[in-house]
């Protein structure tokens, strides 16, 4: 009591629980829409660190045009995949990729992804008049001709042996676990 005025009891322990402590827990990742989150007991650190969403990875593809790539993190879904040539040059072709299969732990997750690539050609040399044709049947044999040679051509059937391909995993945001 000083000066005639009397305070209650102070319950220290009350006063203790009331001021907000450190997160114990890593912060969730990313969502859409976010959310304020509700939790005022708890807040984060300066260096917390939220989890990465996605796995970015350089490949080289092999003599058959594969690679077979391990996400640097694992997700419970299967992850969108963007599949993209690095170092390309202007003598290149273009690359087609993509991913022949998933690789999955004894869990489920998956952990990795097995790519192919293959680069554009150019159409085949096709001579199929070799000097004037005067007879219709000689035309014709020369159409049936070059309609053999395309029609079994892959236009993307070139090496890409040794590109370089940059394989990005992300976390999909049409389901609730990443």
């Amino acid at each position: 009591m000083a000066d005639g005025v009397s305070f209650p009891p102070v319950d220290i322990t009350s006063i203790q629980n009331a001021i907000p402590k450190p997160a114990s827990t890593a912060p969730l990742s990313e969502k859409t829409g976010a959310a304020t989150g509700a939790v005022t007991t708890r807040y984060a650190l300066e260096d917390h660190q939220h989890p990465r969403l996605t796995s970015t990875i350089y490949a080289t593809l092999d003599g058959s045009g594969q690679a077979t790539v391990t996400f640097s993190r694992t997700f419970v879904n299967k992850p969108g995949l963007n599949l993209t040539e690095t170092d390309a040059t202007s003598a290149s072709q273009p690359l087609v990729l993509r991913g022949l299969s998933w690789v999955r732990d004894g869990n489920g997750l998956y952990t990795g992804v097995t790519i192919q690539g293959q680069r554009a050609q150019m159409l085949p040399q096709i001579n199929p008049l070799s000097g004037a044709i005067t007879l219709l049947s000689g035309l014709l044999t020369a159409v049936n001709s070059v309609f053999a040679q395309l029609t079994s051509y892959n236009i993307f059937g070139a090496s890409a042996s040794g590109a370089t391909v940059s394989v990005i995993a992300i976390a999909r945001s049409d389901v609730s676990s990443n």
